[in-house]
């Protein structure tokens, strides 16, 4: 690791790291699995996310090396879906927030009020994580700018995948362990519909700009 460039990577790790604590779908989907259904809920959701960014990763660097071309149209296409998906997720999310009873918030959840019985998971996450075309677009152009932290661009590209792995996982779990921690039970309620509501927000906004790009773009 003699020819590892330590401060791209340093720089690489700090924009990783800044970009997950900002609000966005993933992060407000891990935020309300640790609030809902605990740690392990949490856990499951941040791995369906991290399978989610392996995927887009690999595609996203065959952009990169030009093996893959992607049409404009396939790519509105798929944005109109992932936003449509998240929007859907979303809107549940909201009522689920709305019928939670305060008692149960404030004792942390529990099964009865319907709302841990799916608060997300592998699947949810993964689904989340991958419905989100601009992600693709956002590793083909945020990757190539940390090509140099090796000389071989394929150990390079390998090295910044695992320190993206590890930094969304351990960042995710970290944020959720602190909210679960610094979250008065009795706020809990009200930060899942907080939540829920950026997410919808997020969903819907970035259908109606899918549909204006397409329809007037």
């Amino acid at each position: 690791m003699t020819d590892l460039n330590f401060s791209l990577t340093a720089l690489f790790a700090a924009s990783v790291v800044s970009l997950l604590v900002t609000p966005g779908p993933v992060t407000l989907l891990v935020l309300r699995a640790g609030l809902a259904g605990g740690m392990r809920h949490a856990l499951q959701t941040i791995a369906g996310t991290n399978a989610a960014s392996l995927v887009l990763i690999a595609v996203s660097t065959l952009l990169i090396k030009g093996l893959l071309v992607m049409d404009d149209a396939v790519m509105v296409g798929i944005r109109l879906l992932g936003c449509a998906y998240i929007s859907t997720i979303a809107w549940g999310m909201v009522r689920e927030a709305l019928q939670m009873p305060q008692t149960a918030a404030s004792a942390g959840g529990q099964a009865s009020t319907g709302l841990v019985a799916a608060p997300a998971g592998f699947v949810r996450g993964f689904a989340l994580g991958i419905s989100n075309p601009k992600d693709i677009i956002f590793f083909a152009s945020f990757l190539p700018q940390f090509m140099g932290v090796l000389p071989s661009p394929d150990h390079s590209i390998a090295l910044l995948t695992g320190l993206w792995i590890v930094l969304d996982f351990s960042t995710l779990l970290l944020l959720t362990l602190l909210v679960r921690k610094l979250v008065r039970p009795a706020l809990q309620r009200s930060l899942l519909l907080v939540a829920a509501v950026l997410l919808l927000v997020i969903g819907v906004g970035g259908l109606v700009h899918a549909l204006h790009g397409m329809l007037w773009g």
